[in-house]
């Protein structure tokens, strides 16, 4: 057994894959590359009519899909323990990481991430937390380099929907955990603190209750980091 919020925090990290939804610069260079926007969202407790909730809403339905991640790190966990979540989602690399001006949120656990998927990109902001040379221009030379290998993979079951400018997903893991998420992206920094507020108005007008002041409860983990 294990800690549900422990489950989340470890594992659900999990925004749109669509182009849409992608977070990228297209850099050529070999300087750090900077975010053009970045993607603000919160974790829910779903109640149990939430999709008759999302249809009162006027919410539209987007996709249901499947998203197989597999992540990355070094032994000693560098790249999470300083924030940094590289995975392949579906085969493509991805990374996400602090924004340079992200918000502190002291009573409701947010996250405010910068998604990069380019791995040229990928590739310079992983080696400045590794310490290790950024001249490599795709992912797998970085692996091999730095030593990090895969610790988890985790298997989602995926329903999406959208409304105004947001999009609220409904995510099932392969052992049975449930959980939503609404979210948005901002191009301008300053403006996370504004798209928090209207994610919080969202959720109370659904019902979603924030997932980290939601009851504990516990949930039945796969015997292995791998979930199959």
């Amino acid at each position: 057994m294990a800690d549900l919020r422990a489950a989340v925090e470890f594992c659900m990290e999990q925004p749109d894959e669509e182009a849409k939804d992608e977070v990228s610069t297209s850099t050529q260079t070999t300087e750090v590359a900077k975010p053009d926007v970045v993607e603000v969202e919160r974790k829910f407790v779903l109640p149990d009519d939430f999709e008759q909730k999302l249809s009162d809403i006027g919410a539209s339905f987007l996709q249901k899909k499947t998203l197989t991640d597999m992540y990355y790190d070094t032994d000693d966990y560098r790249l999470t323990l300083s924030d940094h979540w590289l995975r392949q989602r579906n085969g493509t690399w991805e990374l996400k990481c602090p924004p340079s001006l992200r918000k502190s949120d002291s009573q409701n656990m947010s996250c405010q991430y910068a998604e990069y998927t380019k791995e040229i990109d990928i590739v310079q902001m992983c080696a400045a937390v590794l310490d290790v040379d950024g001249r490599d221009i795709i992912v797998d030379s970085l692996i091999t380099h730095s030593n990090c290998h895969k610790f988890a993979t985790l298997v989602t079951h995926r329903k999406s929907y959208a409304v105004d400018n947001f999009t609220i997903d409904l995510d099932v893991t392969d052992f049975g955990f449930q959980v939503g998420e609404i979210e948005t992206l901002v191009v301008d920094q300053s403006r996370i603190a504004d798209a928090l507020t209207k994610i919080d108005k969202l959720a109370e007008k659904l019902g979603f209750r924030d997932l980290w002041t939601a009851p504990v409860l516990d949930v039945s983990l796969p015997s292995t980091t791998e979930a199959t």
